[in-house]
């Protein structure tokens, strides 16, 4: 067995593997995503297409070092790419699953905050939640909230 599979550190996103059809809050389509495990359960990768062209990539792992997970993201955001976002865990988010910050501290003076949390909501669902807050994280605001319904299962 991997030593990343014997350690809970680097499982916190197990429950996320598999291959899902993501709905909006109105319960439409919305897209698919396929999450995986990858070098010998250290990492996970997850691929979204979009119902209109849109797609994004992303590998999250677990950082020993910093005893955070770290993660990369990319999309072309149809009609126009945003580039990469680089995020970390929010070390005190206690909740299920993961809640994810941009790895840069905002500027002084800039409010602007962002989270993404990936939480399991049973053995066949799972949501992301995109929030962002103007007030420096006193208030939150829903951007898109995503549930995942599940379609295969690569777990043993």
């Amino acid at each position: 067995m991997s030593p990343c599979a014997a350690d809970s550190n680097y499982q916190r996103l197990a429950f996320w593997v598999g291959d899902w059809e993501v709905v909006d809050s109105t319960g439409a389509h919305y897209a698919t995503q396929r999450v995986r495990s990858a070098v010998d359960s250290c990492a996970i990768t997850a691929e979204w297409t979009g119902r209109v062209g849109d797609k994004g990539l992303n590998l999250s792992a677990f950082d020993r070092q910093t005893g955070e997970w770290r993660q990369v993201y990319v999309s072309n955001q149809v009609p126009a790419p945003l580039g990469v976002t680089l995020r970390r865990s929010d070390t005190s988010y206690s909740g299920p699953g993961l809640r994810f910050i941009p790895l840069v501290v905002a500027p002084a003076g800039n409010l602007e905050r962002s989270r993404v949390t990936i939480m399991p909501l049973s053995a066949r669902r799972a949501m992301q939640l995109f929030e962002d807050s103007s007030d420096g994280g006193k208030t939150w605001h829903t951007v898109f909230k995503a549930e995942h319904r599940l379609l295969r299962s690569d777990a043993p």
